[in-house]
C-alpha cells in the first residue's frame, strides 16, 4: 500500500541531494536563464509560410482571382473566413492565422476604372520576424497581380494595389519579443535532464541497490523523486521569468498565476517522459542523450519555435508529440497577448497527457531490481 511516510522520505532525500550536489542544482535552477540569454541572442531566423483569415467585403470575380494569386505558389495558405470584425481578433488570439486580409467593397470596380485600390491586413506580430516577410510577399503579390494578372494586354500603366497594414501585439517588431518567451520551452527541459541524469546515476553508483532492500514502493519512489525536480524546478521558472522581463523588456500581459501553473505542467510533462524511460536509463550517456534527443533538438525545428506549424493528421501528430510544442503557444500567448485557459485547453491537455501517460508507463515498468 502507498505509504506517505516513505513517499515524503523519498522527497526529502530528493531534496538533500539536490542541495548538495552542485552540477545537479545548477542544471535544476540556473542552467536554464543561461541558456535563455545565450540563445535568445543567437537566434534570428524568417519563418517561410504564413495562414490567413479573408473577409472579403467585395465577393467579385475580381477579389477571388486576387486570392488565387496570393496563394499560388504555397507560401500563403487560407486559414480561415472573416464574416465580422470580432472574429479578426477571436482568430489572431487563438493562432489559427498569423494575419487577415481584408478586401474592401469596390475593389474590383476600382480596378476596372484604374483607380488606386487598397486591400489591408492586419498582423500578428507576437513572432516578429515571421511579419516583415509576410508583408513583404504580400506587397510583390499585390503588385505582380495588379501589373501582370488584370492589366495584361491593356495599353494602359498598371496603378498597383496599395497595402495598408496593422501590426497588433508588438508593434514595434521587436524579435526578442516572440522569440524569447518560445525559447522557455527548450531552457526549461534542464530540470528534466537533471533528473534523468540522477536516476542514472543511481544506477551506476549503486544507490538503486539500496532501495531493493527497502520496503518502498514504485509509486512512493517515482512521484517523491519526480515532484522534489517539479518543485525546485520552479526556482528557474521564475529566474527565467525575471530575465526576460527585465533583461529582454519582454512585455508581460497575462497572469503570472496562470504562467506559473502551466510552466509546473510543462515541467511535469518533460519530467514524466523521462519517467517513462526510465528502464533503459543504465548510464548518464544515454541520459543525456535521450533528453537531448527529444526535448532539444526538435523544439528548434518542428515545435514551432522558428516557423509555423503547418499541416494536419500524421503531420500534426509529428509535433504534437513533443511538449515544447505545445508549451511555445502557452508562453507566447500569456506573455504576448494576454490568453487565459480557455484559449490553451488544447496545449493543457495535452501536456497532463503526457505526465500522467509517461507516470503509468514507468508504473506499469518498474522493476526493484538491477536487470
Amino acid at each position: 500500500m502507498f505509504s506517505p511516510r516513505r513517499f515524503w522520505a523519498i522527497l526529502y532525500k530528493e531534496y538533500r541531494h539536490i542541495l548538495r550536489a552542485p552540477r545537479t542544482l545548477l542544471l535544476v535552477s540556473l542552467a536554464p536563464a543561461f541558456l535563455l540569454l545565450l540563445l535568445a541572442n543567437i537566434f534570428a531566423i524568417e519563418a517561410q509560410y504564413g495562414r490567413f483569415a479573408l473577409w472579403d467585403l467585395d465577393q467579385s470575380a475580381f477579389s477571388r482571382r486576387y486570392v488565387a494569386a496570393i496563394t499560388a505558389d504555397g507560401d500563403f495558405i487560407q486559414a480561415g473566413v472573416i464574416e465580422r470584425h470580432a472574429d479578426i481578433e477571436a482568430l489572431l488570439r487563438s493562432g489559427r492565422a498569423d494575419f487577415a486580409l481584408i478586401i474592401p467593397r469596390g475593389f474590383g470596380e476600382r480596378l476596372i476604372i484604374g483607380e488606386p485600390t487598397r486591400v489591408h491586413a492586419i498582423f500578428d506580430a507576437t513572432d516578429s520576424m515571421l511579419v516583415p516577410q509576410l508583408r513583404g510577399y504580400l506587397v510583390a503579390r499585390s503588385a505582380a497581380f495588379s501589373g501582370d494578372v488584370l492589366l495584361a494586354g491593356r495599353d494602359v500603366v498598371a496603378q498597383p494595389l496599395e497595402l495598408r497594414s496593422v501590426r497588433w501585439y508588438n508593434p514595434e517588431m521587436r524579435a526578442m519579443v516572440g522569440m524569447v518567451p518560445g525559447l522557455t520551452s527548450i531552457v526549461l527541459s534542464m530540470p528534466a535532464l537533471a533528473y534523468g541524469l540522477s536516476m542514472a546515476r543511481e544506477r551506476e553508483l549503486g544507490s538503486f541497490e539500496g532501495l531493493i532492500t527497502t520496503p518502498v514502493m514504485g509509486a512512493e519512489y517515482l512521484f517523491g523523486k519526480s515532484l522534489a525536480y517539479i518543485t525546485l524546478g520552479m526556482i528557474s521558472v521564475l529566474i527565467a521569468w525575471l530575465v526576460a522581463i527585465f533583461w529582454f523588456r519582454i512585455p508581460f500581459r497575462g497572469s503570472l498565476p496562470l504562467y506559473l501553473l502551466l510552466t509546473a505542467l510543462y515541467l511535469a510533462a518533460t519530467i514524466g517522459l523521462v519517467t517513462a524511460t526510465s528502464p533503459i536509463l543504465k548510464t548518464q550517456q544515454v541520459a543525456f542523450f535521450i533528453v537531448l534527443a527529444f526535448f532539444f533538438v526538435p523544439s528548434f525545428f518542428v515545435c514551432g519555435l522558428i516557423s509555423p506549424i503547418l499541416g494536419e493528421g500524421l503531420d500534426r501528430l509529428t509535433s504534437d508529440i513533443f511538449p515544447a510544442t505545445h508549451f511555445i503557444v502557452i508562453a507566447r500567448g500569456i506573455f504576448v497577448k494576454g490568453l487565459g485557459i480557455r484559449h490553451l485547453w488544447r496545449e493543457v491537455a495535452f501536456l497532463s497527457a503526457m505526465y500522467l501517460g509517461g507516470m503509468l508507463i514507468a508504473l506499469a515498468t518498474f522493476r526493484k531490481r538491477l536487470l
